[in-house]
């Protein structure tokens, strides 16, 4: 049988609901094989390499392989985009003080947008230290918990809707290029994570020139024409094709998703 993978998923370290043990849990109970907790401009919480299963009767026991990686911001002509990087071994000591500054960064933004909604939050001390990332769900959360902040009370979508304006939330201070030459350069495979199929159709080849290697084309809630038509971009510019499930522990079907079959041979084969 195939080997189940799922390259993409959270943590409470990020925007997850859950701690890292949780999701490791999750990814054992719902028999997956490989897994790469990817959270936010952060490094690992988890020690890479096999994990035992608990034991299934009638079952083989197998383990499971967690793999480094995290999920890097960089921005490219004014528009935020997401760089899933994995390595084969345990994540460079030189990448992860990369990572602890990019989480740094994002608990400094957090202040400054709390700053301008008139929010009275602040990054807590591991953010500062960047132990943890930061992100929009974190500032949607405050809205949320102060509704008279900003003129207005919020729904959810009413809050992501306000955080996308860069004069609230500054776009982030890394070229979307720089950051896939420095993992790279760290020995990382890089995979443009949930690419939009026009984004891709403009910019693939740029960031196919400064090293990309892959698109995730296989998400659960990809539609069959994007998917198709990333992993025909993929094919023109030779790169490979990745998948994840980008769980962030608010539904219970971890597990459900998994990357399987070629893509996934081809994947593991590439890694090492």
């Amino acid at each position: 049988m195939s080997a189940r993978l799922d390259l993409h998923c959270h943590s409470a370290a990020s925007d997850g609901r859950y701690p890292a043990s949780d999701v490791l849990a999750r990814a054992l109970a719902g028999n997956l094989d490989v897994l790469a907790l990817t959270d936010h401009d952060l490094a690992p919480v988890l020690p890479c390499g096999l994990v035992d299963r608990p034991d299934a009767p009638g079952k083989p026991a197998r383990p499971l392989r967690l793999i480094h990686g995290a999920e890097i911001t960089g921005a490219h002509e004014g528009v935020e985009y997401h760089l899933l990087v994995y390595f084969p071994g345990e994540m460079p000591s030189g990448f992860a003080d990369f990572c602890a500054e990019r989480a740094r960064f994002r608990a400094r933004r957090f202040d400054a947008s709390c700053t301008t909604l008139g929010l009275p939050d602040r990054a807590p001390a591991e953010a500062l230290a960047g132990r943890r990332a930061l992100t929009r769900h974190h500032l949607a959360s405050a809205l949320m918990a102060h509704p008279d902040a900003a003129g207005a009370t919020h729904t959810w979508q009413e809050c992501y809707t306000l955080l996308k304006d860069p004069r609230i939330v500054p776009i982030c201070d890394l070229a979307y290029t720089d950051a896939i030459a420095i993992a790279r350069a760290a020995g990382g495979f890089t995979s443009w994570a949930h690419p939009p199929l026009n984004a891709a159709q403009l910019h693939v080849t740029t960031f196919a020139a400064a090293g990309l290697q892959a698109l995730e084309a296989i998400r659960p809630r990809t539609d069959k024409p994007t998917g198709n038509g990333l992993k025909r971009l993929a094919a023109k510019h030779k790169l490979l094709i990745t998948g994840g499930s980008d769980w962030h522990g608010w539904t219970d079907d971890f597990g459900h998703f998994a990357l399987s079959g070629e893509h996934a041979d081809r994947w593991l084969a590439a890694l090492g």
